[in-house]
């Protein structure tokens, strides 16, 4: 049985690997645990318990404060290399609102999301500034008049 524990949570492990919930997580700890109770000689009946009692106890004493400290920092990522996108021209292709009006910008013969942080939504054909970027959306502000 030990073995079989030992596999279970290497393969939990794996699959945790393909996202950040942080389930898979807890019930590889909890096979890992079996694992070394069936090492000790536990019955089936206890690994058991083991594996159900640590799952329970990380999923729900562990993951609420791990989540939180990742929905914190995935606020601040930033995608390698969009940094240099800021302070960059481009053009809107259609009408560019706010976040629940969101358009469409033309910036290097890329069409991007776009949202503006201006009083008024941007019309079509407008040249435009990347202010920011936030994820795959750029946030653009209409140039100066000067500028123009």
């Amino acid at each position: 049985m030990t073995i079989f524990w030992l596999v279970l949570g290497v393969l939990l492990l794996g699959g945790e690997a393909l996202s950040v919930a942080f389930f898979a997580l807890f019930l590889a700890v909890g096979a890992f645990g079996a694992s070394i109770a069936a090492g000790y000689g536990a019955t089936p009946l206890v690994q058991v318990l083991i594996f159900v009692g640590l799952a329970l106890l990380g999923i729900l004493l562990g993951r609420p404060p791990l989540m939180r400290m990742v929905h914190q920092r995935r606020l601040d990522i930033t995608l390698p290399g969009v940094q240099g996108l800021v302070g960059q021209r481009a053009v809107t292709v259609d009408v560019v609102g706010d976040e629940q009006h969101p358009g469409h910008a033309l910036l290097a013969g890329e069409r991007w999301l776009a949202v503006t942080d201006a009083e008024q939504p941007l019309d079509a054909d407008v040249t435009v500034t990347v202010a920011a970027v936030r994820g795959t959306t750029l946030v653009v502000r209409p140039l100066a008049p000067a500028a123009r």
